[in-house]
């Protein structure tokens, strides 16, 4: 296992350990989470991307979070209607199934196992994931969530989130030829840097394990849809978008990813079931730590 990916699991088991013994809780994970994405992400997107040259078919990244997403949500939601769930477990389990894990998990692992390159194909499958996050399952958490809340809160998100502007920021500059200037790159490498580390932290501070004890049927279904259903759903997203080599690899990769901590998050904000919620995203990263010996090898597959 690559030496990123062995920090990546201890830094994790340390959170996790600190989130069990009660000395760090969901709080601190939260604060955490949000100095990450309004503070560091937007620096490693920023340096990342400034790094790479696109391929004519770099749309085709966040097309196929679409592609994997859309038809996730709709069969989570035909799940939901069969087992006769009361609206807000039923809009737990679409969020949870729904969030795909880009930020905190999908970064550092594509980052250890394909490189600068892989890292920046993580980014652009967050373009297109991000997007559908904060404008369809955000509101659709919502309408199944507290009835006073407004979907205008979303398109608020969307449009004040700090990831979103450094991703305009640098997708213009490279359409227009420029780099960002040696200094700023100064500035922003150190908090790039952090990303990852504080990344693996949240996600260990983000395991619960009574919300697990307590929903673990639900929760086992809606881990398999999260993730096998995701990679099944992914390999037909790279058939239909006919991607080769690291893009096809970034997104199957990508697509089996685990559940996003930011689901606990908008599953509070919206008043649902936040057990079920919560149970889904500690499962789903349990397990995707648990198969990060075998990633260098699976990833090797997914180029080959």
């Amino acid at each position: 296992m690559p030496s990123s990916l062995q920090v990546f699991l201890i830094l994790f088991v340390a959170g996790a350990a600190l989130r069990l013994s009660g000395l760090l809780g969901k709080v601190h994970a939260e604060r955490l989470g949000a100095f990450v994405f309004s503070v560091t992400l937007p620096a490693t997107i920023l340096v990342s991307l400034d790094r790479v040259v696109f391929s004519p078919t770099a749309w085709k990244i966040p097309l196929s979070a679409c592609l994997i997403t859309i038809p996730l949500v709709l069969l989570a939601w035909g799940l939901a209607r069969a087992l006769t769930l009361d609206r807000p477990t039923q809009g737990g389990l679409l969020l949870a199934v729904g969030c795909i894990n880009s930020i905190y998990f999908a970064y550092p692992v594509a980052l250890a196992t394909f490189g600068e390159e892989g890292l920046a194909q993580a980014i652009l499958f967050d373009l297109g994931q991000t997007t559908l996050t904060l404008t369809v399952l955000y509101p659709m958490a919502l309408w199944h969530g507290a009835q006073d809340s407004s979907s205008h809160a979303a398109g608020r998100r969307l449009l004040t989130s700090p990831p979103l502007w450094a991703l305009v920021m640098v997708l213009t500059a490279k359409t227009t030829g420029l780099h960002l200037p040696e200094w700023l790159q100064t500035i922003l490498t150190p908090m790039h840097l952090l990303t990852i580390p504080l990344a693996s932290l949240v996600l260990g501070l983000s395991i619960s394990v009574h919300a697990v004890r307590k929903t673990w049927r639900l929760t086992s279904l809606g881990v398999g849809l999260r993730m096998a259903g995701g990679l099944l759903l992914g390999w037909i997203a790279t058939l239909v978008l006919n991607l080769t080599g690291l893009e096809r690899a970034a997104v199957l990769l990508i697509a089996g990813m685990p559940s996003a901590v930011m689901a606990v998050i908008f599953a509070t904000d919206a008043k649902l079931d936040e057990d079920l919620v919560a149970s889904i995203v500690a499962l789903s990263i349990c397990l995707g730590v648990a198969l990060l010996p075998w990633l260098p090898m699976i990833a090797a597959a997914l180029l080959g």
